[in-house]
């Protein structure tokens, strides 16, 4: 078989057919019986495909013996089948790896929205500076008692009358650090409208009919909105303001 492909690498340099250089030691290695490498083998092979006619099944079979002692050396996915239990080895790795993957990411997840849970607010008792007459500016102590990180976009409060919003508290957000806390900038509006309807009514304020609400916005994963909300009885709030039951505030005195 030899011979066959040496007769037909001899045609070829005769034909002018592909790098005669580069087609001669590859013959003179067939007939020195010393072992021909898999990218000489290609090479060969690349040519005879434009002369079908003159390749036969020997020849290919004759190839495929002298890459033999190479393929160790340079293996090749197109003579060199995987193993079946390799193959089922490699599922079983991916498999795992994709577990393991899909594991840190809820456990990412469900530690952000824990640390965001647990963030704990209280007025600030800095500075206010009036912006407009229905706005001023106002600070809020933000802390972190959890033992990972907390990132949120805003803090925001919210009183309503009966359906109507008639305060609204919106504090900048940021990320916390564990067992840390920051003062935060905010603003505090008044809905001007809201509140001259109260007192055209000629009515008495009714406390029982007054509610808060606060929300602490998070974005996880940095994209994924996430909202952590609260409702209280507006003079329940308003005590817990005055006099903070333990626990509340549990960063700083």
């Amino acid at each position: 078989m030899s011979e066959d492909l040496a007769s037909i690498i001899e045609e070829m340099i005769k034909s002018g057919k592909g790098d005669a250089t580069r087609l001669q030691n590859i013959l003179t290695a067939i007939k020195n019986s010393e072992p021909v490498s898999f990218e000489d083998h290609q090479y060969i092979e690349n040519l005879t495909q434009s002369q079908p006619n003159q390749v036969s099944m020997d020849t290919t079979q004759d190839m495929t013996e002298n890459v033999s002692d190479t393929s160790s050396i340079n293996p090749s996915p197109e003579i060199s089948q995987i193993p079946e239990p390799t193959k089922k080895s490699l599922s079983k790795k991916y498999a795992t790896i994709g577990i393991i993957v899909a594991i840190v990411i809820v456990a990412y997840v469900g530690l952000d929205v824990y640390a965001v849970n647990n963030l704990q607010f209280r007025p600030h008792h800095g500075q206010q500076v009036a912006i407009s007459d229905t706005e001023l500016t106002i600070q809020t102590d933000a802390c972190n008692p959890s033992y990972f990180p907390a990132t949120f976009t805003t803090y925001e409060i919210d009183a309503y009358y009966n359906s109507d919003i008639i305060e609204k508290a919106t504090v900048g957000g940021s990320t916390l650090s564990p067992k840390s806390a920051a003062t935060l900038d905010g603003i505090f509006a008044i809905n001007k409208q809201a509140v001259n309807k109260i007192g055209q009514t000629n009515a008495t304020f009714d406390p029982t009919k007054a509610t808060i609400t606060t929300i602490v916005n998070a974005p996880i994963f940095g994209f994924i909105p996430y909202a952590v909300d609260q409702k209280y009885d507006a003079i329940d709030f308003q005590n817990r303001i005055k006099n903070p039951p333990p626990g509340t505030f549990d960063c700083f005195p």
